[in-house]
């Protein structure tokens, strides 16, 4: 199983399967929120004695954590903290921040995490 299908298996059911890869989708009427937005921003493979591990990298993934409140977001960063450590593969939270988006007035919070496939 692949680490993206892994993180939508484990954040769909916090936000009614509104995770998506890469980018939100931009419909004809207002977006419905609270969603999560899933990015690998970079696949490292590890260093072992032979070389490299080949597709056994260490991904790097951004999670996008949108909601219409303050409140809302918190609460969904709480679940997706609960979620996310419940991954088949080892995964590490390696830091968060938050932000206010004016033309969408949503709150944000985006998380770094740490995949490490080669351990699983």
């Amino acid at each position: 199983m692949s680490v993206e299908t892994e993180v939508f298996d484990a954040l769909k059911g916090l936000v009614g399967n509104r995770v998506y890869p890469l980018v939100f989708p931009q419909p004809d009427e207002r977006p419905v929120w609270p969603a999560i937005r899933y990015t690998v921003v970079s696949a490292v493979p590890d260093a072992v004695i032979c070389g490299d591990s080949g597709d056994d990298d260490t991904k790097r993934v951004q999670l996008d954590l949108v909601a219409e409140t303050v409140a809302a977001v918190k609460a969904l960063r709480t679940s997706v903290i609960t979620a996310m450590s419940g991954l088949p593969t080892p995964a590490v939270n390696e830091g968060s921040f938050e932000a206010y988006d004016e033309p969408t007035r949503t709150c944000r919070i985006v998380m770094d995490y740490a995949i490490y496939t080669s351990s699983a």
